[in-house]
């Protein structure tokens, strides 16, 4: 019988993951995740925009939420921008539509 030994790639720099990411050891890899407040792949996180915030584990900055009334994250401007007059935020695609319809 062979018996494996797990290496914790985390205990070493992080485990090559981004310093605002968390590594998980997994038997045999392991896994960066991006901390709450950043988005990204959890090799590189960037910081979500000022007013806003982010669940753990985002991958994008359309998962940033922004704390201001009809504002979405601009990724260009890494900032919380107002929806243009004549549009609304939709909550769950975090992007300005049209409410004309």
């Amino acid at each position: 019988m062979i018996h494996q030994i797990d290496i914790n790639e985390c205990e070493i720099n992080n485990g090559g993951c981004d310093m605002n990411a968390n590594c998980t050891n997994t038997i045999g890899s392991y896994e960066c995740t991006c901390k709450s407040g950043y988005y990204g792949n959890g090799i590189e996180c960037l910081s979500c925009p000022e007013n806003s915030t982010s669940s753990l584990s985002t991958i994008s900055i359309l998962d940033c939420k922004c704390d201001l009334f009809n504002h979405y994250p601009d990724h260009q401007t890494s900032t919380c921008l107002l929806c243009p007059l004549g549009f609304l935020l939709d909550e769950i695609s975090n992007t300005c539509q049209s409410n004309l319809f």
